[in-house]
C-alpha cells in the first residue's frame, strides 16, 4: 500500500514541479545572461508588461492568502515581497525567452545552457529547502 509521500501522484507532482522550476530558473539565468551581455532592443517597451505580471501575482497571492485566513500584516508582507521577487523573475524570464529566439546557436554552441540548467537545478533545491524551513531561522 502506498502513502501520500510515495503515490505515483505525488511523485509525478515532484517530477513536475522540479521540471518545470528548473526550466524556468534557466530561462530567467539566460535573461541575466542577456543583461549582461547586451540588452535586446525594445527593452524598455518589455517592461510594462513584466510590471502588468507581478501585478497580477501579488492580486492573486492576496486572494490566496485571505483565503487561507492569514492576519492583514502577514498579507500584506507577503505578498509586498514576493509580487517583487515575482515581478523581477517575470522580467528575467522574459529577457531570457528574447536572449533564447535572438542567439540560440550562441547558447547551445557554447554549452551556457548546460551550465544554467546546472545552476537552475541547485537553485530549485535550494528554493524547495528554503520554503520548508525558513522558520527556523526565522524563530531563533
Amino acid at each position: 500500500m502506498s502513502t501520500p509521500l510515495t503515490s505515483s501522484t505525488f511523485r509525478n507532482r515532484v517530477v513536475g514541479l522540479v521540471i518545470g522550476s528548473t526550466i524556468l530558473l534557466t530561462v530567467a539565468l539566460l535573461g541575466v545572461v542577456e543583461i549582461v551581455t547586451e540588452p535586446a532592443p525594445g527593452y524598455a517597451s518589455r517592461v510594462p508588461i513584466y510590471v502588468l505580471g507581478g501585478s497580477i501575482l501579488f492580486i492573486v497571492l492576496v486572494f490566496q492568502f485571505e483565503r487561507r485566513h492569514f492576519d492583514g500584516r502577514t498579507i500584506i508582507l507577503a505578498t509586498t515581497g514576493l509580487a517583487i521577487v515575482g515581478t523581477f523573475l517575470f522580467f528575467l524570464i522574459g529577457e531570457g525567452v528574447v536572449y533564447g529566439v535572438s542567439h540560440p546557436d550562441e547558447i547551445l554552441a557554447t554549452h551556457l545552457v548546460l551550465y544554467l540548467l546546472s545552476i537552475g537545478v541547485c537553485c530549485t533545491g535550494l528554493a524547495h529547502w528554503g520554503l520548508n524551513h525558513w522558520r527556523e531561522f526565522v524563530t531563533h
